[in-house]
C-alpha cells in the first residue's frame, strides 16, 4: 500500500460550505447525502449556551449601567448579527475557529476508492476523539465531505476560557489552550502536533502507511498548497510525455532495421540476387535514413536529458516557491484578514446606516400615518363641532337666550333650570308621595304625568264630592227651614200667653228646653235674628225670648264659675 500524507490545518470557517448551503464548482451533488454529518449546531445557540449565563451573572455584579452588556455577547465582541462565516475582532479574537483534516490525496484516497471508505472511517474515529479530549474547545459543527476529490473533515469549535475576573467564561484561545495543557508562545503550534499524531495513529490502526510530513516552516502543506503543487508536477509531466514518446519511436524504429539486416539469406538465385541488389539499395538508403534519425535521436536524448535536469532544477526551484508561496500566502492572509476587518467595520457602519435609516424611515411612515390619523380626527372634530354649535343654539334658544345675547352663559342657564328641574322633581315626588328609590328612578316627564293624572283623578272626586254636597246643602236647606219652623213654633208656645196657659209644669219645661236648644243652635249659624225678621210674632213675644235667652247665658255662666 501506497504511503499517505496527513493534513491537519486551520480552515477558512464557511458554515454555508460546510453544511451545503451552497455548492461549489468542485462538488459532486450526486455523492452529497454520502456526507456524515457528526454535529450541527446553530452558532446563535452555541454562543447562548456557552455564554448567557456569564453575561448574566456579569450584569449581576455591575453596580453601573455604563459597564453592563445590553446586547448578547456575540454582538457585543464583534458588533455583529451572528452570521456563517468567520468575524474578526479588532484584537484578532475569531467568532469560531475551523480544523481541516485529510488523509491522502486525490490520486491514492480519491472518493469511491477503498482507500476512501478507510480514511472515512478513520476520520469519524478522530472527530469522536477530538470532541471528547478538546474539553476547552465547544464543537457545534463537524461534518466530513464525501462530495469532493478526498474525503476530509471540517471541524468548527469555539474556544472556552474561565477567569476569576469580568466576565468568567469568555471566547479565548489562548486561555483555552492553557487549561487544556499548552502554554508559551507555540502553545498553538504544540497542540496541532499532537493531534496530528493523534491522528497518524487512529490511520495506522486502520493499516494505513502514513509518511513523514513535509515541512515548510514547521507546519504542513494546507490542502490548497498540496493541490497547486501537484498540478505544477502535472503540468511537467504533460510537457515532458512528447519527448518520452519521440524516445520511444527511435528504440522502435531501430529495432525495426537490425530486423532487417539480420533477414538476408546468403543462397539466391539471380533474380532473388538482383531484388536482393534492389533491396540492398533500399536498405543502404533506409541505413543512411536511419543513422540520420539516430543522430537526430541522439540529439532529442540530450535535449531530453537537458529538459530532464531542468525538470529537475524547476522541481528543486518548486521547492523553494512552495516555501515562498507559503509566506505569500501568510503576508495574504493577513492582508486578507486586515481587509476582513475593514469589510466588516464597512459592513457594520453600512448595516448601522441601514438600520438608522430604517429606522428614520419607519418614523416617516409613522409620522405620516399619525398625521393622516390626526387629520381624519381634526375633520371629525370640526364636523362636531359644528354640531355643537349648531346644537347650542337651539339649546340656548330653547333655555330662553336671545341670539344675539352674550352676557348670559348658556352653562349657567343651563345649572340653573337643571336646579329648577331638580326642585320641581323633588316637590312632585314629594306630592306623589315617592320612595328615594322611585324618585331617583322615574324621570321628571314621567312624574308630570303621574301629577296630572292625580289631579285629574282629584279633580274627579271634587266634582264628585261638589254635587254630593250640593245635594247636601239642598237637603240641609230644607231641615234647615223645617228647623226654624219648629224653633218659631216652640218659641211661640212657650213665649206666646195665648198658648203659655194651657201648658203643664213639665211640657213648659220641655218646651222651654226645646225653646233654648234651638235658640243657641240658630245663634251659633247667625241665624237667631233672621228667625223673627218679617214674621208676625208680638212684641211680647220677641221681648220675653229675648229675656229668656239672656237668663239662660246668665245661669250658664253662674254654673261654670
Amino acid at each position: 500500500m501506497k504511503e499517505k500524507r496527513i493534513s491537519h490545518v486551520v480552515g477558512k470557517g464557511s458554515l454555508s460550505h460546510n453544511n451545503r448551503c451552497f455548492f461549489a464548482k468542485n462538488v459532486d451533488i450526486s455523492r452529497t447525502p454520502q456526507n456524515v454529518e457528526i454535529v450541527r449546531i446553530p452558532l446563535a445557540k452555541a454562543y447562548d449556551d456557552l455564554f448567557s449565563k456569564s453575561v448574566e451573572r456579569y450584569n449581576d455584579k455591575q453596580t453601573r449601567k455604563c459597564r453592563r452588556i445590553d446586547t448578547d455577547y456575540f454582538f457585543h465582541l464583534f458588533n455583529h448579527k451572528v452570521c456563517d462565516y468567520t468575524l474578526v475582532a479588532n484584537n484578532k479574537q475569531k467568532s469560531f475557529y475551523e480544523d481541516l483534516v485529510q488523509v491522502g490525496d486525490m490520486h491514492d484516497t480519491g472518493c469511491g476508492t477503498p482507500d476512501a471508505e478507510i480514511a472515512k472511517q478513520c476520520l469519524i474515529e478522530y472527530a469522536e476523539h477530538y470532541i471528547k479530549n478538546n474539553s476547552n474547545f465547544y464543537v457545534f459543527n463537524a461534518v466530513i465531505h464525501m462530495d469532493e476529490a478526498t474525503p476530509h473533515l471540517h471541524i468548527n469549535y469555539i474556544p472556552v476560557g474561565h477567569y476569576s475576573k469580568g466576565l468568567d467564561t469568555r471566547n479565548a484561545m489562548a486561555k483555552a489552550l492553557e487549561e487544556m495543557g499548552y502554554t508559551g508562545v507555540n502553545a498553538a503550534t504544540k497542540w496541532r502536533e499532537h493531534e496530528r499524531a493523534v491522528f497518524t495513529e487512529i490511520c495506522k490502526s486502520h493499516s494505513l502507511e502514513i509518511a513523514a510530513p513535509l515541512k515548510s516552516r514547521g507546519y504542513n502543506f494546507t490542502v490548497d498548497e498540496y493541490k497547486d503543487i501537484q498540478e505544477e508536477k502535472k503540468r511537467l509531466t504533460e510537457e515532458l510525455k512528447p519527448l518520452r514518446e519521440m524516445e520511444l519511436a527511435a528504440d522502435e524504429n531501430t529495432v525495426v532495421g537490425k530486423k532487417q539486416l539480420l533477414s538476408h539469406n546468403i543462397t539466391v538465385t539471380p533474380e532473388e540476387l538482383q531484388q536482393l541488389e534492389t533491396q540492398k539499395k533500399a536498405v543502404a538508403v533506409q541505413t543512411l535514413d536511419n543513422q540520420n534519425k539516430l543522430k537526430d535521436i541522439s540529439d532529442r536524448e540530450n535535449a531530453l536529458d537537458e529538459r530532464e535536469a531542468e525538470i529537475a532544477a524547476k522541481e528543486a526551484e518548486s521547492t523553494q516557491l512552495s516555501i515562498e508561496r507559503s509566506a505569500s500566502l501568510d503576508r495574504r492572509e493577513s492582508e486578507i484578514e486586515k481587509t476582513n476587518r475593514q469589510s466588516v467595520f464597512l459592513m457594520n457602519k453600512a448595516e448601522n446606516q441601514m438600520r438608522l435609516a430604517t429606522a428614520r424611515y419607519n418614523e416617516q411612515v409613522e409620522l405620516n400615518h399619525r398625521y393622516s390619523e390626526l387629520n381624519d380626527k381634526f375633520r371629525k372634530l370640526d364636523r362636531e363641532y359644528a354640531e355643537c354649535s349648531h346644537t347650542l343654539s337651539e339649546i340656548r334658544q330653547a333655555v330662553g337666550i336671545a341670539y344675539s345675547d352674550d352676557e348670559i352663559d348658556t352653562l349657567d342657564r343651563c345649572r340653573e333650570i337643571v336646579d329648577e328641574n331638580y326642585q320641581i322633581k323633588n316637590c312632585i315626588a314629594k306630592e306623589l308621595h315617592l320612595s328615594y328609590k322611585q324618585k331617583t328612578s322615574i324621570k321628571l316627564p314621567d312624574m308630570l304625568k303621574m301629577l296630572i293624572d292625580n289631579f285629574k283623578d282629584k279633580l274627579k272626586e271634587q266634582e264628585e264630592d261638589k254635587s254630593v254636597i250640593a245635594s247636601l246643602r239642598e237637603q240641609l236647606s230644607t231641615v234647615k227651614e223645617e228647623f226654624k219652623k219648629v224653633a218659631y213654633a216652640v218659641n211661640e208656645l212657650v213665649y206666646s200667653s195665648k198658648y203659655k196657659a194651657g201648658l203643664s209644669g213639665w211640657a213648659k219645661a220641655l218646651a222651654e228646653s226645646i225653646s233654648l236648644f234651638a235658640i243657641n243652635c240658630l245663634d251659633k249659624r247667625g241665624e237667631y235674628d233672621d228667625l223673627y225678621n218679617g214674621t208676625e210674632l208680638d212684641a211680647e213675644i220677641s221681648q220675653r225670648a229675648i229675656h229668656f235667652k239672656e237668663q239662660q247665658k246668665s245661669e250658664q255662666s253662674r254654673y261654670v264659675r
